[in-house]
């Protein structure tokens, strides 16, 4: 949500209830939630706060420079939605 804007009802809830879902995925190590500057929202429960961090800032940089190739590449386009599949890790932003 953006930063000062209300958080609908419900809307944890459902955010707890599909970390939940992702925790017990196989395969799944930890997770960072962050926003657009790199803050760490939330983080896997095991990860420290310095690991989270790491990941966190290594995503904003990459974010940032995605954002300006769509932008290269059309400027009345948006990076809306960044996945990174690789063979022993999956990203998502």
């Amino acid at each position: 949500f953006p930063a000062g804007a209300a958080v609908p009802d419900g809307a944890m809830s459902e955010v707890e209830e599909t970390l939940e879902r992702v925790k017990v995925q196989n395969g799944v190590e930890g997770y960072v939630i962050c926003n657009r500057q790199g803050l760490v929202l939330r983080r896997f429960p095991q990860m420290s706060q310095e690991h989270a961090e790491q990941y966190a800032d290594s995503m904003r940089h990459l974010a940032n420079k995605a954002r300006g190739v769509v932008r290269d590449l059309n400027p009345q386009n948006e990076l809306r939605y960044l996945r990174i599949r690789a063979k022993r890790h999956e990203v998502g932003q």
